[in-house]
């Protein structure tokens, strides 16, 4: 049993004396405090193999995020590069554009080639169908056709001349028309001639009509001839007007076979497509260039090294990419130019940052991202065709090899819930990188803090903070750590503290941020989220909430709690009141009979009854009926820090010793009733001082904790000056036995060889209370054996 004077409670801040102001240091290039995290990284990066991406989970506020950024971008030039993704048109299949990969940059210098070389080439094209030579060429051919034609007419005629036929072309169609006596036959005439000249007559008709039908023919061959005799010449003239340029492009991008390829086909399409010139409401120009565009999907040009791609917004399309559409003529139309790329393309072959919570929001999201991980590929697909919500014909491009390294950020929780109903989870993530939320105090670190402080200042254009400033900012780290020997590493919440605290330098005109403006942004901060604990204080100033803080009271005592909201967390003094009487119920705990016990709760309370038991049932049975009751605590109670304040309430019921309402106490016990340590005893503390501010100091007031506790005494200035001042005490103790003293003002008594205590002891009262409720409960027990 200790009290803790103030000057062991003050947190003492050592710099070297060269420290006077942040500027005078170099800033921080290292990370700090994240060893484990950096090692494992290192580890997942090394990897190649599949399903070594890394799942980095800590608590937030921890630097999670820039530390993994800042990491990534010092490594993405440490092998591999970035490529270029570029989708094209499919001349086989236009609704499945196909893919090229190139280097960093090719893309965009091929993209701008094409778009040059289209204008050209449909200029050009226009120009030799124009030209004199190409006009003579086309004339020479149809004059051909023309003498030809007319040749086999010619003969077609005089073949049905030697028939007795004249055969007259004209747009209504063929006529063969019989002569007699080089005269056309007349109706009336044939129906006079004899029977036999009749079918003499039919019979050269007949002849002279397959004759017509093979001239036909042989017309429509020469018009086939003509037609590919014309499109030879075009396909010739347009090659020689565009070959040269193609042979240009060719021997530029000679090093990739997918670019040459496409050149080739693109070559032979032009020539399938030359009615577009021919035509003056066909816009030859802008039909080339959408069907020839190159959709620069994804695009590194500005790229060295490896992607590092952080996309915290992880909808569908936002990592998987999307098709979109456009409205013509009341249809929704789409092609090759109009895929958009995601995220995940965009850090193919390097890395993707990924914020776990919202992967797992998101619709499909995690189930394709497992697939994509599992198959090493990715094809486009909008989220509402997959779903089979529209029917709208849409594109199928080709997939494209993924090869990433992803990032997941989350919280422990997160990856709990994962590893335990996701068995894929563990064979994609094998790597995971744990966040720590302190990192040991020591001079060194010291110093390594006050060059953090230095990077901020560099990087959000901060005023310099002078030497008071830097070592209140490194005890605001120890108390966010609620550890003396320890800093937190929450350097996202450290960073805001830094920003406001040259904020409020700023407006109030000073050079230097000093210690004062670091105290009074944490001040500011704190105030701003502290609604829900300045009403439970108002409750307790107008007594609505029943907690004394002076006097003494037999079977009650001050326990301490701790409330956590989503921005602070903070104690709150309860009254903790026990009655007992003989019986043989035992320990009747009201909180776990009402449902409002969690299972630490209901364990700490089985553990009171078996140090009861060892302890004062050795010559006696227990032989009791006691309840005890966290008053005025209408949620559920958990946790075992009221462990001692439930025991010391008891045997307070028990021995009807009244104890010190002037002191609160905190901690857990085992069996044998040793004190054990608890959590947020900073909280704790600072509650009850509060609430003794709030009914004022008589110089009796203060807490008990456990001495394990010791290196948590880390309090605001407001309580360490009480402590200076003698208006507030803190206890340390090790056993029950030592709480007991300081609220009874008794000796505990230390148990004899026969299992007694010492008369005048706390602890023989005791067991002379328990011994009478023996007695009674056995004169109870005589009774109704009589009356049977």
């Amino acid at each position: 049993m200790k009290e803790i004077g103030w000057k062991e409670l003050k947190l003492k801040v050592h710099l070297p004396r060269s420290i006077t102001r942040a500027s005078c240091l170099p800033e921080l290039k290292e990370f700090i405090g994240q060893e484990r995290a950096l090692e494992a990284l290192e580890t997942g990066i090394r990897m190649n193999t599949v399903g070594f991406n890394i799942f980095v989970s800590g608590l937030t506020n921890t630097g999670r995020r820039t530390f993994v950024r800042r990491f990534l971008t010092e490594k993405i030039g440490d092998g591999g590069s970035s490529r270029d993704w570029l989708y094209v048109y499919n001349f086989e299949n236009p609704r499945s554009p196909n893919t090229i990969s190139t280097n960093a940059g090719i893309g965009r210098k091929l993209k701008k080639d094409l778009e040059d070389f289209v204008e050209i080439m449909v200029n050009s094209v226009k120009e030799v169908f124009q030209s004199d030579d190409y006009q003579k060429k086309v004339s020479s051919l149809q004059n051909e056709n023309n003498e030809r034609k007319n040749n086999l007419l010619k003969e077609l005629v005089e073949k049905a001349r030697e028939e007795q036929y004249l055969v007259q072309i004209n747009q209504a169609g063929v006529a063969t028309i019989p002569l007699w006596n080089d005269k056309p036959l007349t109706q009336e005439v044939y129906d006079a001639l004899p029977e036999e000249y009749q079918q003499d007559i039919d019979r050269r008709g007949e002849k002279v009509r397959d004759m017509v039908n093979t001239y036909i023919l042989e017309l429509r061959k020469l018009e086939r001839e003509y037609g590919d005799k014309l499109k030879e010449l075009n396909r010739y003239v347009v090659t020689f007007a565009i070959e040269g340029h193609l042979a240009e492009l060719k021997e530029k991008y000679k090093e990739n076979a997918e670019i040459v390829d496409f050149l080739e086909r693109l070559k032979k399409d032009i020539s399938d497509n030359l009615d577009f010139f021919f035509h003056e409401n066909l816009d030859a120009m802008n039909f080339f260039k959408r069907r020839y565009a190159v959709n620069l999907f994804v695009d590194n040009s500005q790229s060295t090294g490896r992607p590092v791609v952080e996309e915290m917004n992880a909808t569908y399309s936002n990592l998987f990419g999307r098709i979109e559409y456009v409205a013509k003529m009341g249809m929704l139309d789409t092609d090759h130019t109009m895929i958009r790329a995601g995220a995940v393309h965009r850090a193919n072959g390097g890395f993707l940052i990924l914020d776990a919570k919202n992967v797992l929001s998101e619709p499909y999201v995690w189930s394709t991202l497992k697939q994509i991980l599992f198959d090493g590929s990715l094809m486009i697909e909008n989220l509402e065709h997959r779903l089979g919500l529209v029917s709208t014909v849409s594109l199928k491009p080709e997939p494209i090899p993924i090869d990433v390294k992803v990032i997941l950020i989350g919280e422990p929780w997160i990856y709990q819930l994962l590893t335990a109903y996701d068995p894929d989870f563990k064979k994609l993530f094998k790597i995971k990188a744990e966040f720590d939320w302190e990192m040991d105090f020591n001079s060194n670190s010291a110093e390594k803090f006050c060059r953090f402080v230095r990077s901020i200042t560099s990087e959000s254009s901060l005023l310099d903070f002078d030497r008071s400033a830097l070592k209140e900012i490194i005890r605001k780290a120890v108390q966010l750590s609620g550890d003396r020997k320890k800093l937190s590493t929450r350097f996202g919440m450290l960073k805001q503290l830094l920003e406001e605290s040259s904020g409020l330098a700023k407006v109030e005109g000073a050079d230097l941020v000093s210690g004062k403006h670091i105290e009074k942004a944490w001040n500011s901060m704190k105030k701003r989220v502290s609604l829900y604990k300045d009403k439970i204080e108002e409750e307790f100033k107008r007594s609505t909430i029943y907690v004394e803080t002076k006097g003494i009271a037999v079977g009650e005592v001050n326990g301490l709690t701790v409330v956590e909201t989503e921005d602070m967390s903070f104690g709150i003094p309860v009254k903790i009141t026990a009655k007992v009487s003989p019986g043989s119920e035992g320990i009747v705990d009201i909180q776990r009979e009402a449902g409002l016990s969690g299972k630490i709760h209901t364990k700490a309370s089985m553990i009171v009854l078996g140090y009861l038991s060892s302890r004062y049932a050795r010559r006696y049975p227990l032989s009791l009926s006691a309840f005890i009751s966290f008053e005025q605590v209408y949620s559920m109670v958990e946790g075992d820090s009221a462990s001692v304040a439930e025991v010391v309430t008891l045997l307070s019921a028990i021995s009807g010793i009244p104890l010190k309402q002037s002191v609160a106490v905190t901690g857990s016990i085992n069996q044998s009733g040793r004190v054990q340590p608890v959590g947020g005893i900073p909280q704790k503390i600072e509650g009850f001082f509060k609430l003794c501010q709030i009914k004022g100091f008589n110089g009796e007031q203060g807490v008990i904790v456990p001495d394990s506790n010791y290196d948590n005494l880390v309090l605001s200035d407001e309580v360490v000056n009480a402590v200076r001042e003698g208006l507030f005490h803190i206890w340390t103790v090790d056993t029950v036995d030592e709480a007991l003293e300081i609220l009874s003002g008794m000796k505990a008594g230390v148990q004899n060889k026969d299992g007694t205590y010492p008369p005048g002891t706390f602890n023989r009262a005791v067991c002379d209370n328990l011994e009478k409720f023996y007695k009674i409960v056995q004169s109870e027990v005589e009774k109704r054996k009589k009356k049977k």
